[in-house]
């Protein structure tokens, strides 16, 4: 899929990519770092102009397994849907895919917080007498480095100089999404009703 045009792009595979990444919570620098690739690379993947290779494929599908970014009750054939969209040479391990999904069974009860969140109802109370949420199409953040300093901003923004809009701008892939996920979730106890 070298020399590319905007035809040649595999945007459905970009996207998802990029969904999974987000799910998982890193930026497209810390999974490279992960992946032991450089940023460039993931940047390509999710921008549809290159496929990872096998191995990298099979250690980012883990580690959105471990952070439990597929759908639950889902994850096989996300999986293998995600490996096709990825135009492997090689076919799935089905012996590894296993092993990977048998030591990934958990409770419902071990969920994280924010997939129990999305569960409720629309505008169902959180907990007895907090906000009601409806977290709608936000990512899971079930793991978030750093950042304090933006997430400190942010609540006091909103909190505190109750601002009524606030911007999170940046390139693409620098983990926008999941930082403003991570402050409303901060912030959602001082609001009658988050959508």
């Amino acid at each position: 899929m070298k020399g590319s045009s905007y035809r040649d792009r595999d945007y459905a595979f970009g996207q998802a990519m990029q969904t999974l990444r987000t799910a998982i919570g890193l930026t497209q620098a810390g999974l490279a770092k992960h992946l032991g690739v450089s940023r460039k690379a993931v940047g390509e993947w999710e921008a549809g102009l290159t496929y990872p290779k096998a191995e990298h494929l099979k250690v980012f599908i883990a580690l959105a397994v471990e952070q439990q970014a597929f759908p639950l009750r889902r994850e096989e054939e996300e999986i293998r849907t995600f490996w096709h969209a990825a135009r492997q040479k090689v076919l799935l391990d089905e012996a590894w895919l296993g092993t990977l999904l048998l030591h990934a069974e958990v409770s419902p009860f071990s969920q994280p917080v924010e997939e129990t969140i999305g569960m409720t109802s629309v505008l169902a109370p959180l907990v007895r007498g907090g906000p009601r949420v409806d977290w709608g199409d936000a990512p899971t953040v079930t793991t978030f480095f750093g950042r304090e300093w933006e997430q400190t901003l942010l609540t006091s923004w909103i909190v505190e100089e109750r601002c009524r809009v606030v911007s999170v701008l940046g390139l693409g892939g620098i983990g926008k999404s999941a930082l403003a996920t991570r402050v409303m979730h901060r912030v959602a106890e001082h609001f009658e009703v988050v959508i």
